[in-house]
C-alpha cells in the first residue's frame, strides 16, 4: 500500500459513510468572509490565523497584515506523474509548523480566484479543522482598499495532530464507482476545451465517462475594476438549481484546485460532496476509460 495514499479503511469509510451529509451543512453561511468583515476582526485582535496560500515569492511581494505563508504546493506529494494531498505522517508536522489549531480560526486567501485558497480549505478540512473561511476577492480585492504589508509573521508552531475526515475524500476507486453508479454525479472542473477532447494536460483527450462540465468562471462576478468576486449564495442558486442534490457529487480537474473550488462552492450550497484525489492526471496515467 502506498504509504502516501489515504488508507483503504479511509476509502471503505468514505464510501459507505454517505459523504458525510450533516457536516455538509454546517455554517454554511460563515465560509465566505469579506475584507471589511477580516479587517474588522484584525483590529480587534480576534483569535484568527491567517493564511496567504499563494507562493512564498508572492507573500514577500506584500501581504495582508499578520498572514502567515501557507503555500499550496506544500500540501502536495507528487506520484507518477499526478499530485496527491500528503498523508497524516507527512502533513501532521507542516500543520504544526504552520501553528494550525482548532481553538482559533483560519482564514484562507490566495491571488483572487480562489483556486489555491479552496485547495487549502479542503486540505484542512480533510485533516480534521472545521472552523474555515476564504476570502472573497483574495489579494486583488483587499488592496483596493486596505495596505498591504512585506513583513513576514513567523507561526506559533502548535501541538495539533490531524483527525481523518474521509467524508471530503474520493480516491481511484470512488471516481470509478461514481462514473457508472446513478448514486453518484461527477464534476469536471476543467476548461471546456479540455472538457471535450480539443486540449489536455496528459495523453488522453476527453473526460471521465459521464461526468458534467461546471466551469469555475461561472461562479464570479468582475468588479469595474477587473476584480473577479464571488456571486452571493443566491446569485448561484441558478447554477446549482439543476443539479441533483440527492446524488453523491464528486469532483475533479487536473491537479485538484479548480476542482476544489467546485467542491467548496457546492458544499456550501449544501451538496453532498467530495473531492477526487488525484483527479484528471492520474485517472489518465492509469489508462482509465474517457470520453468525449
Amino acid at each position: 500500500m502506498n504509504k502516501y495514499r489515504i488508507t483503504i479503511f479511509s476509502v471503505i469509510f468514505l464510501f459507505f459513510s454517505g459523504l458525510g451529509s450533516t457536516y455538509a451543512n454546517e455554517r454554511q453561511h460563515e465560509w465566505v468572509i469579506e475584507g471589511s468583515e477580516l479587517q474588522q476582526k484584525i483590529n480587534e485582535n480576534q483569535p484568527i490565523i491567517i493564511f496567504d496560500a499563494r507562493s512564498q515569492e508572492q507573500y514577500k511581494q506584500g501581504h495582508i497584515n499578520t498572514a502567515i505563508s501557507f503555500p499550496t504546493a506544500l500540501t502536495y506529494v507528487a506520484i507518477n506523474n499526478a499530485y496527491y494531498v500528503k498523508s497524516i505522517k507527512k502533513i501532521a508536522p507542516l500543520l504544526q509548523q504552520k501553528g494550525v489549531t482548532t481553538s482559533q480560526q483560519i482564514i484562507i486567501y490566495d491571488q483572487g480566484d480562489l483556486k489555491n485558497a479552496a485547495r487549502l480549505f479542503w486540505v484542512l478540512e480533510l485533516y480534521g479543522i472545521k472552523n474555515i473561511a476564504i476570502l472573497n476577492g483574495g489579494i486583488n480585492a483587499w488592496s483596493e482598499q486596505y495596505l498591504l504589508t512585506k513583513i513576514a509573521t513567523i507561526p506559533q508552531p502548535s501541538q495539533y495532530f490531524p483527525i481523518l475526515n474521509s467524508s471530503v475524500y474520493a480516491s481511484t476507486t470512488v471516481a470509478k464507482v461514481a462514473a457508472y453508479s446513478d448514486l453518484y454525479q461527477l464534476y469536471d472542473s476543467r476548461t471546456l476545451a479540455e472538457f471535450i477532447g480539443e486540449r489536455s494536460a496528459t495523453d488522453k483527450f476527453g473526460h471521465i465517462p459521464t461526468a458534467k462540465s461546471i466551469q469555475n468562471s461561472v461562479f464570479f462576478n468582475t468588479t469595474a475594476t477587473g476584480v473577479s468576486l464571488l456571486k452571493s449564495p443566491k446569485q448561484l442558486n441558478p447554477i446549482f438549481a439543476s443539479l441533483d442534490k440527492s446524488r453523491k457529487s464528486v469532483t475533479y480537474c487536473n491537479k485538484g484546485k479548480a476542482s476544489t473550488l467546485t467542491y467548496f462552492l457546492m458544499k456550501q450550497a449544501g451538496f453532498k460532496v467530495s473531492h477526487y484525489d488525484g483527479s484528471w492526471l492520474e485517472w489518465s496515467e492509469k489508462g482509465l476509460p474517457v470520453e468525449k
